[in-house]
């Protein structure tokens, strides 16, 4: 009878073990959802909990903190374990605090591509050449003074903390290409400039809300009415006149562009393309339908945002200008606060767009630049291409990247004590790999020293000390990316270029960073059904591209979305709870149970 009792206690014990296990199972299952916009705290505690179940894939960082002191959480998720060579991207949320849309499907992206890393060999792939860094929220404050409004609505409701809690507009408070600047630089302004000061990012999203289109650079022009006034202001400065100019760059409807003139960066081709291929991979966008009836329409779902308004301070121009980072501006809902019932709809219109876009940061050329001399690298190089004012520096580690579309292109490289070199560079038209994505053509160029230095290009408009950055990082920053030199085996060699069929074993090993060898693929056969209708669209220079097989990199998605779903993986803390309640009770299982 006593042992009968034992059995039976051993047994409701082991019960409860089980009770636990599928809590523990079901909780592993519902770390996020759809039903609700998540507050500051609520962010963190599960930014906190999801790095830290997946430790060799995710970390978590603060780039800085707000007016109100809550920290400006970023994420950065990669499998890459030599980094020298990869390229950095990035996603920012939330930068008016009443546009949260963008914040929550960041937090739904970092579940998504952890949960899928092992799962879909798009998203392994992408994680395995590609650092990527997701800030769900740059404006804490303003969001926490916000809330859901009705929708539809007339897509620029005001309602809610568009500015953060010194009631500042944080995509009008950055250095300008055009015209000074005159408003104080706030916290989390320059939190974002510390962050791209210390990371050689290659693009960038800036997720919005209140519309539906990809807007690209340049936001400004000289001949702005803002500019206007702001020269005025500089002539008379009275304090009503800052007050009024403020005023201007906080509101958006004082900036609207009647003459509706484009402001063209010189990689325009590039960020067409770039913006296109956004707008046409989502499911409405690429219409071009605005939210209002009586609205402007956009073409393609594109526009330039010089043309769509004026600004003076915005973020996607000066990631452009002073670090050579490709930013879009993204308007991803006609609401700029829905109801959380939305959530998933926007999740699902925006999930294929976002995976493509991650992946064009492998489109173009990189490489290393290098002293010929000693094989060292060469740190702030200058990078530019003939007929582009535009111009990027090396990093540390003497690396670039430079998207591009197909052509040819004359490569400049020069850096103070060496020799300006021009190289011819060819960039195919390939067909890429639908779970690799776009592949890059790698360009080595080794510099001769000379005696007489290279001044740095002057002809920029910008005065600003930090324009391009060389990205002196920290050991700990450098992810374990070492001084090696990436070479080929011919000693005159000037330029290197691999591409498929450039065999590994002809390449020097032990100074190549493998992750470098993503040589380009076979170049597509002529299609000679190609038209002229929407599926292609022309440059400045009236070279036109087909926009169908540039599109042809889109990842497959895996069967089922894991977008509120972990796997079967447990939560690390949860995990060490059951494992030390089976522990403690093993002993009693063993006395009381087996024979």
């Amino acid at each position: 009878m006593i042992m009968i009792m034992n059995i039976v206690q051993a047994l409701q014990n082991s019960a409860i073990v089980l009770a636990i296990v599928f809590a523990a199972s079901s909780a592993s299952h519902s770390r996020i959802g759809f039903d609700k916009y998540h507050n500051h705290e609520e962010m963190t505690n599960y930014l906190k909990e999801i790095t830290e179940e997946f430790p060799n894939i995710s970390s978590l960082y603060s780039i800085g903190k707000s007016v109100l002191k809550r920290e400006l959480w970023a994420v950065k998720l990669t499998t890459a374990t030599e980094m020298l060579g990869v390229p950095n991207i990035k996603i920012v949320g939330n930068i008016h605090g009443n546009e949260p849309v963008g914040r929550e499907i960041i937090l739904h992206l970092v579940q998504y591509l952890l949960d899928n890393n092992s799962k879909n060999e798009a998203i392994n792939n992408l994680l395995r050449t590609t650092v990527i860094h997701l800030l769900p929220s740059m404006n804490p404050d303003g969001f926490e003074l916000s809330a859901p409004q009705p929708c539809p609505n007339d897509g620029m409701h005001m309602s809610g903390s568009r500015a953060n809690a010194n009631t500042f507009d944080l995509n009008r408070n950055f250095p300008d290409i055009f015209n000074p600047n005159l408003v104080p630089r706030q916290p989390e302004t320059k939190a974002i400039i510390g962050w791209l000061k210390s990371i050689p990012f290659v693009m960038s999203l800036s997720l919005h809300g209140g519309a539906l289109v990809a807007n690209f650079p340049y936001d400004g022009s000289s001949d702005s009415v803002p500019g206007k006034l702001q020269k005025l202001n500089e002539t008379l400065k009275t304090a009503n006149m800052f007050e009024l100019y403020k005023k201007f760059l906080n509101d958006s409807s004082y900036n609207h562009n009647n003459n509706n003139m484009e402001s063209l960066t010189p990689d325009d081709d590039v960020f067409r393309f770039l913006a296109k291929q956004y707008a046409g991979l989502h499911p409405t966008m690429h219409n071009g339908l605005s939210c209002e009836d009586d609205y402007l329409k956009f073409k393609d779902g594109i526009t330039n945002g010089a043309a769509w308004y004026q600004v003076i301070g915005s973020m996607q121009d000066y990631n452009y200008v002073w670090h050579g980072c490709l930013e879009i501006t993204l308007e991803m809902s006609c609401c700029k606060y829905p109801p959380a019932s939305f959530l998933k709809s926007h999740w699902e219109d925006h999930l294929k767009p976002l995976l493509t876009w991650m992946q064009q940061a492998h489109r173009g050329i990189k490489g290393v630049v290098t002293n010929r001399i000693t094989g060292k690298p060469i740190p702030n190089a200058i990078i530019s291409l003939k007929d582009r004012e535009n111009y990027i520096n090396t990093t540390v580690n003497g690396e670039y990247w430079k998207i591009l579309l197909p052509g040819v292109y004359k490569l400049s490289v020069k850096a103070t004590g060496y020799d300006e070199k021009i190289v011819r560079v060819k960039v195919p038209e390939v067909r890429e790999n639908q779970k690799q994505g776009p592949r890059p053509q790698l360009v080595n160029v080794q510099l001769e020293p000379t005696n007489k230095k290279t001044i740095a290009d002057s002809s920029s408009t910008v005065s600003d000390n930090d324009h391009y950055n060389t990205y002196w990082v920290s050991d700990d920053d450098r992810h374990g990316a070492t001084d090696k030199a990436v070479i080929g085996t011919a000693a005159d060699t000037d330029v290197v270029l691999f591409g498929a069929d450039w065999p590994l074993d002809d390449v020097q090993k032990s100074s190549v960073d493998k992750h470098l060898l993503l040589g380009v693929g076979v170049e597509a056969e002529d299609n000679d059904d190609d038209d002229d209708d929407n599926d292609g669209y022309s440059d400045r220079h009236g070279k036109r591209y087909d926009i169908n097989w540039l599109q042809s990199m889109r990842p497959p998605l895996p069967v089922q979305s894991s977008s509120s779903h972990s796997g079967n993986r447990f939560p690390s803390r949860v995990t060490g709870v059951v494992t030390m309640l089976c522990l403690l009770l093993s002993p009693y299982l063993v006395v009381h149970v087996l024979p």
